[in-house]
């Protein structure tokens, strides 16, 4: 599918954490770096699911979830 992925069923997905996976998950480490070079941070999901996790909560600027997605769309199109 895409160069990401929610391995969450739709209807159960949460509008407050959104975890995702890479697709090539060797790429994980170089994510993390690239996202806390750019203020990016607390992106590595848990540590029994693995992947990453966006936490959208209350203090979070919409600014702020632009720039994630705009980091998202950059890591994805190198």
């Amino acid at each position: 599918d895409g160069f990401y992925q929610n391995r969450v069923a739709p209807d159960c997905r949460s509008r407050m954490n959104i975890p995702f996976f890479l697709r090539d998950e060797s790429l994980n480490e170089q994510f993390l770096a690239g996202a806390k070079q750019r203020g990016l941070l607390q992106l590595k999901g848990h540590k029994s699911v693995g992947g990453m996790r966006a936490s959208l909560y209350n203090a979070m600027p919409v600014d702020g979830v632009r720039a994630l997605v705009g980091y998202l769309n950059e890591f994805a199109g190198r």
